[in-house]
């Protein structure tokens, strides 16, 4: 095994090199007073032209994040946020939720506040390093990481990082944090001995008990109607083309319930919707598939007599404190080998199937091209609708990316009337707004060729701190295209208070408290606070030339672009 040394350097010297070893190309940060070792190591670094990742200060730990899971969603590899102290995990704790429910790999790592008063380099300075100091600082993250340490010394510094890394790749992904006191960041060390990142291997991916993949293979083979929901299965190319090809070959209707990824091409010919409501009457075998939501109990659930299998990473979902669904299997194993297993298991079957296929295949196939003509007729009626019909403001971004494009959404996005075909192009939160559009300027960071698109509701956009997002677009030269559903209020409430209360008050009132946002920003005149173009849009009629020419400023001028659409429902 070779090593690798370092003479001479600080523990924060040492940290930032270990990481670029590890793979990390840059570092998302907030700064703080706690950290000025890190800053005299990025420093010396540039000065001396050493290996560290590339420092990407970042004026709000919200859009930090952002950027971080944005950059891991393209590239699908680990990323390091830092934030500072306590003050700055509580800004980035909202994206910190949402990097857990979306499985990212996530460090983030905070400074914590100098313990020693005096006598002891790094130690306190001023007098925030008493008031941001906390008995349990990791505490207010625990539940929604992995992970979670304290960096003691510097003798521990590579195999705590490792461990990080490893903890943070291990299936189901998700965020680890890691605290980093002044004093030990700001130790001054005679040498840094560090090996491979082999020497700590991260885990194998969960494979699937093949036995219970044979027995549900059976079940399958003689269903007449089996189902397969899914919200996350295409985090990977690789799952999505599994996902496909079992669909296909045996004719399984593929539902997507608030789909956080592109999980299936849409003109793939068993992609039935959106809305699994539809098919469970009538489904014999429900098929789970990276779904901690398969259906809402109190509006629609399976027959009882449905057999209904959960395939997942965890197919518990042990991280949610209630979760009640029925699970007749519950498989654990990764998307693209539980795929092609249950796949080939089906495929012993294929005689005994092939007549039942065939006829479910036709059903699927009419009743697919039935559900086309509904949405076609849907949108015909809110093409010329005002306000601007979020549907059709959606057909017409359709029209104007193309599928290499990725598409953030954090927004109404009717997604029955998007085009995406191929992996990876589209994404969607999970917990918390405000990380779309920190989310594309990472995509765009991770995959410069691409066009990258945030569609935003006025209310996300304002989450979403616009004004450091924007200008971290503009300082490293990437553009995007923000579209803004603009519809002047916090719709997602209010759809559920009328829900919840149909016949009341706030059905009948003209502003239902808490939920409007008028009079509205002029949120297309934020971008142009850092040199980007903005438009307001508010005929429907204008859609389609609005886009070209915010799509002209971001792939021709190479300027950002917001576009703020006032839309309807």
């Amino acid at each position: 095994m070779t090593e690798e040394t370092i003479k001479d350097c600080s523990v924060a010297d040492a940290f930032i090199a270990l990481l670029a070893d590890r793979g990390i190309d840059y570092f998302f940060a907030n700064a703080g007073t706690d950290f000025t070792p890190l800053i005299e190591a990025f420093a010396k670094a540039d000065t001396l032209g050493l290996p560290v990742p590339t420092p990407i200060a970042v004026p709000h730990e919200n859009v930090a994040m952002a950027l971080a899971m944005g950059y891991t969603m393209i590239s699908g590899k680990p990323q390091v946020v830092m934030v500072h102290t306590n003050v700055g995990t509580a800004n980035a704790l909202c994206q910190i939720l949402n990097t857990n429910r979306l499985n990212l790999p996530v460090i983030v790592a905070a400074g914590r506040t100098p313990f020693t008063e005096e006598g002891v380099a790094g130690g306190r300075s001023i007098d925030i390093h008493w008031t941001q100091e906390m008995f349990d600082q990791a505490g207010m993250v625990r539940e929604a990481v992995k992970w979670d340490y304290e960096l003691r010394e510097a003798g521990q510094l590579e195999a705590v990082v490792d461990r990080a890394f490893n903890i943070t790749n291990a299936e189901p992904q998700g965020p680890v944090y890691l605290t980093l006191p002044r004093e030990v960041l700001a130790t001054e060390i005679s040498e840094f001995k560090y090996g491979p990142a082999s020497q700590h291997a991260n885990a194998t991916p969960p494979h699937p008990d093949l036995n219970a993949i044979d027995q549900l293979a059976e079940i399958v083979a003689n269903a007449e109607n089996p189902v397969i929901v899914t919200t996350q299965s295409g985090r990977v190319p690789a799952a999505v083309e599994a996902l496909a090809d079992l669909a296909e070959r045996f004719a399984i209707p593929v539902t997507q319930y608030r789909p956080r990824v592109m999980n299936l091409p849409t003109d793939h010919a068993m992609h039935m919707g959106y809305d699994p409501a539809l098919l469970l009457d009538k489904a014999d075998v429900i098929i789970a598939v990276e779904c901690e939501v398969p259906w809402i109990p109190r509006l629609k659930k399976p027959n009882s007599d449905c057999v209904v299998a959960q395939i997942a990473a965890d197919p518990l979902y042990s991280d949610a404190p209630h979760r009640g669904f029925r699970a007749d299997f519950a498989i654990t194993g990764i998307v693209d080998v539980s795929m092609r297993a249950l796949l080939a298991a089906l495929e012993a079957r294929g005689a005994m199937a092939q007549d039942r296929v065939a006829a479910r295949r036709s059903r699927i196939v009419e009743a697919g091209a039935a559900l086309q003509k509904e949405w076609k007729n849907q949108l015909e009626n809110m093409s010329s609708s005002q306000p601007i019909a979020s549907a059709w403001l959606s057909h017409c971004l359709s029209n104007v990316v193309d599928d290499s494009a990725v598409i953030i959404r954090e927004s109404p996005l009717d997604l029955r009337f998007v085009e995406r075909r191929q992996p990876c192009t589209l994404f969607g939160g999970a917990s918390g707004l405000g990380w779309g559009l920190g989310g594309a300027i990472g995509a765009k960071l991770a995959n410069p060729d691409a066009l990258v698109v945030a569609t935003e509701g006025d209310g996300a956009y304002m989450f979403g701190n616009p004004v450091s997002a924007h200008y971290i677009a503009a300082a490293h030269d990437l553009p995007f295209l923000t579209v803004i559903f603009n519809n002047e209020r916090w719709d997602a409430v209010g759809r559920a208070t009328r829900a919840m209360y149909p016949n009341g008050y706030a059905v009948k009132s003209n502003a239902p408290p808490l939920t409007n946002l008028q009079p509205s920003p002029h949120f297309e005149k934020v971008v142009a606070a850092s040199d980007g173009y903005g438009e307001k849009v508010e005929d429907p009629a204008d859609v389609p030339a609005a886009f070209e020419r915010a799509l002209k400023a971001v792939t021709i001028d190479k300027r950002q672009a917001v576009l703020n659409v006032i839309c309807g429902g």
